[in-house]
């Protein structure tokens, strides 16, 4: 399933392009030349913005959100994408995950990465940044996230958020406190947070194709009221104002 970062109103285009790749979920591209508001929402995932106002290019490195908020990309008029895999946090940037979740820092603080800016600054169109990036994927070195991270980031997915921490602990065999600590040092936040958004994406899944019944079949959410609260957290929305205001989730 597609973890969706943003949402987005009528007036701002956005495209992407997906990829099989180890570090690299898509390339993504958001046109707002109104700057009108644009929602993150949480996704679990590290991703660098090269975010234009008045011709000038600033990178930054995203933390995922841990609830939804205004975005960054609101305030410009432009904004070319790279979204890494669910689990994924290359090596460059591994040491600072801690500080980045929920939050952002400059890219140019990153001295193998700090020439991206001035170079895509002058780019136009979409498709040369993305050549541009694919030829250079490299710079980012490899995954580093360890294997006990990687397998509860695969077992969360594949359960849709409805899991415990202490049956995650009783499969890998491993404490439950030493279990969450070796996964919030790899990506920056506790199970339980994770599973959170884990569910809360299946939701809006369940919400774009109209399917109430997948929601409160799969996800736990005990009753109406819990899933329009937890909803609302995680996205600003309500399920009808989704409905009623043209809001897209991409």
């Amino acid at each position: 399933m597609e973890f969706k970062t943003f949402c987005t109103g009528t007036r701002t285009t956005y495209r992407e392009v997906r990829l099989e790749h180890e570090l690299i979920n898509k390339f993504y591209e958001i046109r707002n030349p109104l700057q009108e508001k644009i929602l993150s929402i949480p996704d679990g995932c590290v991703n660098i913005w090269f975010l234009w106002k008045d011709g000038k290019c600033q990178a930054r490195l995203i933390g995922s959100a841990l609830m939804g908020k205004p975005s960054l990309v609101s305030n410009h008029e432009q904004c070319f994408g790279i979204k890494f895999n669910a689990g994924v946090v290359p090596e460059v940037f591994l040491n600072d995950i801690g500080h980045i979740i929920n939050n952002n820092c400059p890219v140019n603080k990153y001295k193998d990465i700090s020439f991206m800016e001035k170079e895509v600054e002058t780019m136009e169109t979409f498709e040369q940044k993305l050549i541009y990036f694919l030829e250079r994927d490299s710079v980012f070195g490899k995954n580093r996230v360890n294997s006990i991270t990687r397998f509860i980031v695969e077992d969360v997915a594949e359960k849709m958020g409805n899991l415990t921490i202490s049956e995650l602990a009783d499969m890998l065999g491993y404490s439950q406190h030493y279990t969450n600590q070796v996964f919030r040092r790899n990506l920056g936040m506790p199970i339980k947070q994770y599973s959170g958004i884990v569910r809360i994406q299946q939701a809006i899944y369940g919400i774009e194709m109209k399917d109430r019944d997948f929601i409160y079949e799969n996800l736990g959410y005990y009753d109406q009221s819990h899933f329009i609260r937890e909803f609302k957290r995680y996205t600003l929305l309500t399920p009808k104002s989704y409905d009623k205001e043209d809001w897209s989730f991409v």
